[in-house]
C-alpha cells in the first residue's frame, strides 16, 4: 500500500475505533449498525468471489452473527466486546442450519486480546472459528490489488473521515426551513400505500419493509435532527418530480412488487444524484445509498411520498 493510502486506511480504522469506544461507555450501540454495512462493503472488496449481506436487514432472524456470504463460507459478528463470556454466548446462540463453515468474531478495537484458553468445547467441531481485530482486516487490505485498495480507501472517506471535515462546508440551511414548512398532506402509512397499489402484496413483504423502516430510523438517529431535516428536503423535492413523471407514465392503478421496488429504487438513485451534487456546497452526513434508501422509505411512511397520485404534491 502506498504511504498516503495507508495513512488514511489506518486513520480512519483508529478514529472508528475511538468512537467504538465512547459510544459504548455510554451504552449507545447504533454506531454498530453504520460499521457493519461499512465492513459489509470492505469484505465484498477483499473477497470478490463471493457476496457478503448485513444479515439483520433479511427477513429471518441471525442470532449471534451480523455478516454472512451467499456461498455459505464465512459468517461474521460484529462486535466491541472482546470478553470470553461475549465469545461464548455467541458460539451458543449460533443455529447449526446456518451451516457456514466459518465463524468470525470482528471485534472494532486496533489490538484484540491475547487468549490464553480456546472455544474447542463449545464450538465441537461445527465449523472453523476466528477472531479478528482491525489490524487484521488492514493486512487483508494490503494484500488486496491496487485498485481495489483505492475502493476501500474511498468508501473510509464517504463513510468515517467526513465526519471530521463535514463542517468546513456551509449546512443546507435552506433546506432544513423548507422541511420545516413542509406539511404532511398524504396521511397513509406506509402499508397503506402499499395496499393502494398492490392489494395482493404478501404480509411477509409489508412486515419486510417495516424492519426496513425501522432499522433505518436506529440509524438515521445516529445524525442529528437538522442534518437530516435538509437532507430530507432535498430528497423529498427530487422524489416529487420522480413520482410525477411515474404517474404520468403510468395508467395502471395495481403495481406489482417488482415495480414498487424499482420505485424506490429510481427514488434512491435520484436522491443520491441530488445529494451527490449539492455535496459541492454543503456539507451533509452521508451520501451512500443504502442511508439514503432509509430516508425514502421514511418520506414514504411519513406522509411525504408514495407510489400513486395521492403522493403528488401541488
Amino acid at each position: 500500500m502506498a504511504r498516503v493510502k495507508t495513512d488514511i486506511i489506518i486513520n480512519a480504522f483508529a478514529l472508528l475505533e475511538s468512537k467504538i469506544k465512547l459510544y459504548s461507555h455510554l451504552n449507545l450501540q447504533d454506531i454498530n449498525i453504520h460499521l457493519e454495512n461499512i465492513l459489509r462493503d470492505i469484505l465484498n472488496i477483499i473477497y470478490s468471489d463471493r457476496q457478503f449481506i448485513n444479515l439483520n436487514t433479511e427477513e429471518g432472524n441471525f442470532a449471534s452473527i451480523d455478516l454472512g456470504d451467499n456461498i455459505n463460507d464465512i459468517a461474521l459478528q460484529v462486535t466491541s466486546t472482546t470478553t470470553p463470556k461475549k465469545v461464548r454466548e455467541t458460539i451458543s446462540k449460533y443455529k447449526d442450519e446456518y451451516n457456514y463453515k466459518k465463524v468470525i468474531m470482528l471485534f472494532g478495537k486496533i489490538d484484540k486480546p491475547k487468549r490464553t484458553i480456546t472455544f474447542d468445547t463449545e464450538i465441537d467441531g461445527r465449523f472453523e472459528f476466528e477472531e479478528w481485530d482491525f489490524s487484521m482486516l488492514i493486512e487483508k487490505i494490503n494484500d488486496c490489488k491496487s485498485h481495489e485498495i483505492d475502493q476501500i480507501q474511498q468508501i473510509l472517506i464517504n463513510e468515517v473521515i467526513p465526519k471530521v471535515t463535514s463542517n468546513l462546508k456551509t449546512e443546507d440551511d435552506s433546506a432544513t426551513k423548507l422541511w420545516d414548512n413542509l406539511e404532511q398532506k398524504d396521511i397513509r402509512n406506509f402499508k397503506d400505500k402499499l395496499l393502494d397499489v398492490n392489494s395482493n402484496i404478501r404480509d411477509a413483504r409489508i412486515e419486510m419493509y417495516c424492519r426496513e423502516i425501522a432499522s433505518g430510523k436506529v440509524e438515521l438517529s445516529n445524525y442529528s435532527e437538522r442534518e437530516i431535516s435538509a437532507m430530507k428536503y432535498r430528497v423529498f423535492e427530487i422524489c416529487q418530480k420522480e413520482l410525477l413523471d411515474f404517474c404520468d407514465e403510468n395508467e395502471k392503478k395495481e403495481l406489482s412488487h417488482i415495480e414498487i421496488n424499482k420505485l424506490i429504487t429510481d427514488y434512491t438513485e435520484q436522491a443520491y444524484i441530488v445529494i451527490e451534487e449539492r455535496t459541492k456546497d454543503y456539507s451533509y452526513p452521508f451520501k451512500n445509498k443504502d442511508t439514503l434508501k432509509k430516508i425514502v422509505l421514511a418520506l414514504i411512511d411519513e406522509c411525504y411520498l408514495s407510489f400513486d397520485e395521492k403522493g403528488i404534491y401541488v
